[in-house]
């Protein structure tokens, strides 16, 4: 769906082919680790599946425009996490990762499961950096957010071997 399933599966396929001992190295001190920016994807997708039931619970429709969310993938522009996606270090190893990375989209895809594209359309909530979002854009944003951060595991990797 939106093609989501894809773009976690390329997330998925890297990291599992990292060695263990890297995926917890930070390229710099003040750089995430592949372990970490696995976990800002997971606590991203909680926050979004969040958002998405308050706003379903509080039937508030909002009518907003289509933005380019493909845009997340450009690192170039920087955008600092908020406090509460940072990472925590609630992982401490790749199976751990992934186990809640397949929960939260489970969670996700249940919140969703038989809504039309009327429905998902029909409700909205803020993005930092591209305004108000459908909850259809929301969850096509989480692939791309997910693919941005995919180059950035890429480029960790890259600096700790």
């Amino acid at each position: 769906m939106y093609g989501i399933e894809e773009k976690r599966n390329e997330v998925l396929s890297f990291i599992e082919k990292i060695p263990e001992p890297l995926v917890y190295k930070r390229p710099t001190p003040t750089s995430w680790s592949i372990l970490e920016i696995s976990e800002h994807l997971y606590l991203m997708e909680q926050l979004i599946s969040s958002q998405i039931g308050k706003a379903f619970k509080e039937d508030n429709p909002q009518e907003t425009s289509e933005k380019p969310i493909h845009k997340a993938i450009n690192r170039d522009y920087k955008v600092d996490a908020p406090e509460s996606v940072q990472p925590k270090a609630q992982f401490t190893n790749v199976k751990e990762a992934s186990d809640a990375l397949a929960k939260s989209r489970e969670a996700l895809l249940f919140l969703i499961h038989n809504k039309d594209e009327e429905t998902l359309n029909k409700y909205a909530f803020p993005h930092p950096a591209f305004g108000d979002l459908t909850v259809k854009q929301w969850v096509e944003f989480i692939g791309w957010h997910e693919l941005r951060h995919l180059d950035q595991m890429k480029e960790a990797y890259e600096q700790v071997q």
